[in-house]
């Protein structure tokens, strides 16, 4: 069943053990990301962990900036190895965000943001919490005496 993301970013919301899950979430808004076909979707934790931990080596050698990746294999890591995952992909330009998901897709155990070599990672600036505004209204305090 294809996930939406819109329904990703309601999960990162609440992965409150997930460092970089604002930064990504902010990526997934933004109109020009688009959700990929990933025929490799469907893992065990021991894969995820072989590929992730490849793909950290990897970045580290060819100058690839990427957000989240170390808490991503460290999650990974702490995972028996036959647990299946899911990975969700989606990009953007020269930009890609990958969010592993529990096999249910109602967890998330982490995520990596990534570019290619030499590229920035787009800028992100954290979302303000939302104050309730509470309607004001004066109080008569001399209502009672008429």
């Amino acid at each position: 069943m294809p996930i939406t993301k819109l329904q990703l970013c309601a999960l990162l919301a609440d992965a409150l053990h997930v460092p970089e899950r604002e930064r990504v979430a902010a990526f997934l808004r933004d109109p020009a990301t688009q959700l990929i076909d990933n025929p490799f979707s469907s893992a065990r934790a021991a894969a995820a962990r072989n590929i992730w931990g490849g793909r950290s080596f990897d970045f580290g050698v060819m100058g690839v900036e990427a957000a989240g990746l170390s808490d991503l294999v460290s999650a990974l890591a702490a995972l028996p190895g036959a647990e299946p995952l899911i990975e969700e992909v989606a990009r953007s330009g020269p930009h890609t965000a990958s969010v592993v998901l529990g096999a249910d897709r109602g967890r998330v155990i982490g995520v990596a943001l990534y570019g290619k070599p030499g590229i920035p990672l787009p800028p992100f600036t954290a979302r303000r919490p939302r104050r309730c505004v509470a309607a004001s209204a004066q109080l008569d305090l001399f209502a009672d005496l008429r």
